[in-house]
């Protein structure tokens, strides 16, 4: 058996979701750099904006993140095209990172998706989506998708966004007999995380967004993926 840790190498793409300015994913990236440096990784960062940024028409980027919610490979799909072509303009080797707030999210996994089609493992993919809608995710890629949601004080889901969208299909039960299952085509990793103020605010380091423990909406979202990426990229292969 082999035990592998994390890559080298890096390259990290923040993915934006509908209607955001280019200004929100900076401390992010601060923190994910040092993280990184201290396991000994180089990463490199980019932000892709996948279906354009606050300046462009708001209904029109709504109606094309709809257009990536299908498992079905569609000649509609905006997202994961766009980001493709991004991908393949920047990325310089070695495995990638895509982290997607909202409708990002979706497109990321889309994109992943096509890397895989042009021959990419899947085990040097990993895809954050924060906050999204709910995309279902291929067997194949399960265990390199996890999905992060913002609860409330009582443990609640308190995000509107990642209640669209749908995980079901069906599975083999007793006797053989199909079972619907709503977690079906879910990453293997789902976590909740208490994030103060909901789905724009994942990524808000400053007060009011910092709780009585002195940590940050961002502090608590960058540990969930850390922890997540750690166990990920540690896990034991065959």
């Amino acid at each position: 058996m082999e035990r592998k840790g994390m890559p080298e190498r890096l390259t990290v793409y923040h993915v934006a979701g509908v209607a955001t300015y280019p200004s929100t994913f900076y401390e992010c990236r601060k923190q994910l750099a040092r993280i990184f440096a201290e396991h000994g990784t180089e990463a490199e960062f980019e932000t892709l904006f996948p279906y354009g940024d606050y300046s462009r028409s708001l209904w029109r980027q709504v109606w094309e993140v709809r257009s990536d919610l299908t498992r079905m490979v569609l000649p509609t799909r905006i997202g994961g095209k766009s980001m493709l072509r991004e991908i393949q303009r920047t990325h310089g080797g070695g495995p990638i990172l895509l982290i997607g707030h909202s409708g990002g999210g979706v497109a990321a996994y889309q994109a992943a998706r096509l890397l895989r089609r042009q021959g990419m493992p899947a085990e040097e993919l990993r895809v954050a989506q924060i906050g999204s809608p709910k995309v279902p995710v291929e067997d194949e890629m399960r265990d390199y998708v996890a999905y992060f949601y913002a609860v409330n004080a009582l443990g609640k889901a308190d995000d509107p966004i990642t209640r669209i969208g749908s995980w079901g299909g069906w599975r083999a039960g007793t006797r053989r007999v199909p079972v619907w299952s709503r977690t079906r085509h879910s990453p293997s990793h789902v976590r909740g995380i208490p994030v103060m103020g909901g789905h724009t605010n994942y990524f808000r380091h400053q007060l009011p967004f910092v709780d009585n423990q002195s940590r940050s909406n961002l502090d608590k979202t960058v540990e969930a993926m850390a922890e997540w990426l750690q166990a990920s990229y540690f896990s034991i292969t065959l």
